[in-house]
């Protein structure tokens, strides 16, 4: 039988309603059952047909109510009526249309359309339907997942069918025809069969698993390669923890690597093998005490692992991970090692994760003071004597000022010296008496001088002849203003700590001591640093951000007392969290001091106007303002070290090229200053010895 379907476009909507054909028995021509041959014959007629001879209710969709159908069939077949049927869904088909089963009544409509209807669903026990007829089969996937087949089957469905996968309950959902899911089906049949694939965990007691692993994995590929890739390649994977091997593959396959692990597993003949590892950024020594330690935790592990039944070779292995040795040799920084196989790999896995790059940060602190000091003195002192001056009886003493009068009237007798009486001679040819005064030597105005060096500003004296009386008046206004800006930087490793001191030591006097009869004095010094210290200790946490340890200490003379001299000092110890890069005030000061000293003789100090001459002021305004910033930058490459030491490099230098722009005072234009080379030039250095000795023989020759 031939069949021959010619399909033409449906015209246009009339209405937008949708217009239903039943058709059963009607009075059209009669077709007989064994002789259906039609040409051209619009659809209704071929519905009409068989639906007379298979006794169906038919709904014709008036989309496809003018369709053209041609069907050619010899006279001498006979066809029942589930034949005439099956041809009719065939025809149906090949025209792009389908027919959907809702109870006693098909829908005839078009394919594109078919899916928004209701169709039988089928599970995958009870499917009965069969030829061109549109269902929707639900179908249980039990060994495979039902993902691995969506890909396969997807092409086999037509372009109008529908395949879902729905995985929580590992189910496959197939809308098209009968027959071709029926077809469908036995794909998945023969697909989802129940595998002997599985899982084995293989412990190693000689030699070490990815080794091991390395070579199954060659062997398998090369065996693959081999046999045309016909059989499936097992996963095999090296656990370096527990030193095993897990194989996943078919129960033959894993036999076989059970059998090959067996024979590569065996003691080495000799006591272990030996290594030298060169270590590129950690020290020796240190790593060293790191893998003894790691090794007596192998060693212990190796002994308390296992099970009964394999006592013997567990007791071999242990014994065997026993017998190592590490040493480290300082001139070349590594370490020698000697080890059974599995415990050297764990000793390799150590130190390539130890023997890294660390990184490093830059420190820049930023140390701003300004501070303003004015003060203001004023005060006069009297002194009142006795009879030649020899004997004081009063005067008025203030201290707030300076030095006072009764330490320079003091000072001045001690240089004039002190009488010790008169002695008379007689001469006895003349009878003159000559009387003179015994005065003991003065220190030649030593006194004097320690005592005037403590005096600062104008400082007048008067005295009337024979000291009867004197007065000091001390006059001092002073203005001090000062701008200090410090930035300390310095480099140091993560986790380790680093200092910079930039200044001097400066010499104090902690003691005197003069011999007997003042002979021979003698004082004790101690040393101070004074200037700018910093001492840090990063920890570098994820990502970017750093912890500091910080210690930041200033200090500087403040300037010379009658004792010795002042140290300001300002100290800030803290830890602080900042990311690199930003910039942190880690502390600071903001002083100000109004100090006002009056000492005066009472009552006669308070009387206005010449109650100045009875009393002494001073007065001290102090305003300081005091901020210490941090910046750290993380440096984890040499480009970036490169560039920052670029950037500090190509400031000096520039400084350099300032100075000698502006040449040396007393000196000809000839006399060049130090200059640094091109950051990227090689640094000039002195000829070699050999070198100077040609140079000078050559000389010596010309």
């Amino acid at each position: 039988m031939t069949i021959k379907i010619t399909s033409l476009s449906p015209p246009k909507w009339r209405s937008s309603l949708v217009l239903a054909l039943v058709i059963q028995f009607s009075s059209l021509p009669a077709i007989q059952a064994d002789n259906l041959n039609m040409k051209d014959a619009n659809i209704r007629v071929l519905i009409e047909a068989v639906s007379r001879i298979t006794g169906k209710v038919f709904v014709l969709d008036p989309r496809v109510n003018n369709q053209k159908i041609t069907i050619l069939s010899p006279p001498s077949v006979d066809l029942n009526q589930d034949e005439i049927y099956a041809i009719f869904l065939s025809a149906l088909k090949m025209n792009q249309l389908a027919a959907i089963e809702d109870g006693p009544v098909i829908k005839i409509t078009q394919d594109q359309l078919a899916k928004s209807e209701a169709v039988p669903v089928e599970y995958d026990e009870g499917g009965t339907h069969q030829g061109d007829v549109l269902i929707t089969r639900i179908i249980k996937v039990k060994n495979v997942e039902a993902k691995q087949l969506q890909s396969i089957l997807r092409s086999l469905i037509r372009p109008t069918g529908l395949l879902a996968v729905y995985a929580e309950s590992n189910v496959i959902v197939i809308h098209d025809r009968a027959s071709n899911i029926n077809r469908l089906v036995k794909i998945i049949r023969q697909v989802d069969k129940e595998s002997d694939v599985g899982v084995e965990i293989i412990p190693l007691q000689n030699a070490n698993a990815g080794e091991i692993v390395r070579i199954l994995e060659r062997l398998e590929k090369r065996t693959s390669s081999a046999k045309g890739g016909g059989r499936s390649v097992p996963n095999i994977v090296a656990d370096e923890r527990t030193n095993s091997i897990l194989i996943s593959g078919e129960t033959n396959s894993r036999m076989r690597l059970r059998a090959i692990i067996a024979k590569l597993d065996t003691s080495e003949q000799t006591a272990g093998n030996t290594k030298v590892f060169y270590l590129r950024y950690s020290k020796a020594e240190d790593l060293k005490s790191v893998l003894v330690g790691q090794a007596k935790i192998v060693a212990a592990e190796s002994s308390t692992t296992g099970t009964n039944t394999n006592v013997q070779s567990r007791s071999r292995s242990s014994s065997a991970q026993q017998n190592y040795n590490i040493e480290s040799h300082e001139a070349t920084n590594s370490l020698i090692i000697t080890a059974p196989p599995g415990m050297m790999k764990t000793f390799e896995s150590v130190i390539r994760q130890l023997d890294i790059r660390l990184a490093q940060v830059l420190v820049e602190a930023i140390i701003v003071e300004v501070s303003e000091n004015q003060a203001q003195q004023l005060g006069i002192q009297w002194l009142f004597a006795g009879d030649g001056g020899n004997q004081p009886v009063g005067g008025t003493n203030f201290t707030n000022t300076g030095p006072g009068i009764i330490n320079l009237a003091g000072a001045a007798a001690q240089r004039r010296g002190i009488d010790n009486g008169s002695t008379t001679v007689v001469n006895p040819e003349t009878g003159i008496s000559t009387t003179t005064t015994n005065r003991s030597n003065g220190d030649n105005g030593a006194a004097l001088g320690a005592v005037l060096s403590g005096v600062q500003g104008l400082a007048v004296g008067i005295a009337n002849q024979g000291l009867d009386w004197a007065a000091f008046i001390r006059a001092l206004a002073t203005d001090t203003e000062s701008n200090i800006l410090s930035t300390p930087s310095i480099m140091a490793l993560d986790n380790h700590k680093a200092s910079i001191h930039v200044g001097q030591e400066v010499p104090i006097i902690t003691g005197s001591a003069t011999g007997s009869n003042n002979a021979n004095p003698f004082q004790t010094v101690s040393r101070q640093e004074i200037g700018v210290k910093l001492e840090i200790t990063p920890q570098i946490n994820e990502g970017d951000a750093v912890i500091l340890e910080l210690s930041q200490e200033v200090s500087s003379i403040a300037g010379a007392t009658a004792t010795d001299i002042v140290i300001n000092k300002r100290t800030i110890q803290t830890s602080i969290l900042v990311e690199s890069g930003s910039t942190i005030v880690i502390g600071g000061l903001i002083d100000d001091d109004i100090q006002e000293s009056t000492q005066s003789i009472p009552i006669l100090g308070d009387i206005p106007i010449i109650g100045t001459l009875f009393r002494s002021q001073a007065t001290t305004k102090t305003k300081r303002n005091l901020m210490v910033f941090i910046r750290p930058t993380i440096v984890r490459d040499e480009a970036s070290v490169a560039s920052l030491t670029s950037r500090k490099y190509n400031y000096m230098r520039a400084r350099q090229l300032d100075r000698q722009a502006q040449g040396i005072n007393l000196m000809s234009d000839d006399i060049k200053t130090p200059l640094l080379p091109e950051f990227n030039d090689a640094l000039a250095l002195p000829p070699s010895y050999q070198e100077a000795s040609e140079s000078n023989n050559e000389d010596d020759e010309g």
